[in-house]
Order: structure tokens, then sequence, then C-alpha cells
């Protein structure tokens, strides 16, 4: 079981690098939304037609979604799950080609979105949770980039990311420096 505290503490220490390292300013920064209650998400799970994954959900509960997630990627929040984000992410969802499609065994009616690039073509997606088996998050961006074989390795990954680019952005501002 995921201890979501402590991954939003390490989360947001690797996000706080990345913003003092990005003196370019090349990302959003944004304050965490209110928490969603679980009777939203019980909404949104209705209105959607979708069972959200647990992992997911709780940390839904936690942090009622993610600006800027990593890079200009959104983690949708419950208002975005509602809304226009969401909507935007099954039209986009819906022009993948055939063939990946194909490649990425995916049923694309039963996919979920559950975050999203603002400026690009990069789309999360999850199937739809059942409850017996962990869901795994799917990258795509055209193709399929990344698949993770659950919600909390996703975010782990993500945690990762974030430093990543936040030490590439020490190491080029150095470079520039020296």
């Amino acid at each position: 079981m995921t201890d979501w505290a402590d991954a939003i503490r390490r989360m947001l220490a690797a996000q706080r690098q990345l913003r003092e390292n990005d003196r370019e300013h090349l990302w959003r920064y944004e304050q965490l939304p209110p928490p969603a209650s679980r009777e939203l998400l019980g909404l949104v799970q209705a209105q959607r037609g979708v069972t959200l994954d647990s992992q997911y959900a709780e940390l839904l509960v936690r942090t009622g979604g993610w600006p800027a997630f990593m890079q200009d990627v959104d983690l949708f929040g419950t208002p975005d799950l509602l809304g226009e984000p969401f909507d935007e992410a099954v039209q986009l969802l819906s022009t993948l080609e055939p063939e990946t499609v194909d490649a990425s065994a995916l049923d694309v009616a039963s996919c979920v979105p559950m975050a999203a690039s603002r400026t690009g073509i990069d789309l999360f997606v999850m199937p739809r949770a059942d409850g017996s088996t962990q869901t795994p998050v799917i990258w795509l961006a055209g193709l399929e980039v990344e698949r993770y074989i659950s919600f909390e390795e996703f975010f782990q990954a993500m945690i990762e990311a974030n430093l990543g680019e936040a030490a590439a952005l020490r190491e080029r501002q150095q470079d520039t420096e020296g």
C-alpha cells in the first residue's frame, strides 16, 4: 500500500528542485487544488460511467488533482474529470491511428483519460478499473510511449522524471556559467 503522504512530499520536493533550476521559466508551477471528497469522486464515476482506479482515487482525496504534474501535463482532478479537459482527452484518444490502437492492444472505449498535456499530444489513460487487479497507466503521444503496471508506479516514475528534469536544468545552467 502506498504511503501517499510520503509520495506527495517527495513529488513536491522534486517539483521544488525543478522550479529552483528552471531559470528560463520553461514550465508552469501551480498550487495543488483542494482535496476531493469521496462523494465528489462518486459523482464523477456516476456521471462518466467509470470506476476510478483505487490508487488514483486515493490520491485525489489527498490532492484533488495536480496541475503541471510533469512539465505541462496536468493530472486530472474532479473538475477536470467532469469538464472540458476530460472531454478533450477523450477526443484526442479517438484520433489515435488504428495501428497504435492495435500495437498497444487498447480498447479505446474502455480507456479513462487521467492526465494530459496542455500544449502537446501527451495523454495518460487507464483501462476502466474493475477492482480485482492493478490498473495500468498508459502514456500515449501518437504512439505508446510507456506503460506502467499501476498508478503507484506511474506516480513514482513522474517523481523521477521531475528530478531528472531538475538535474538536466541544473547541469545546463552550470555549463552556461562555467
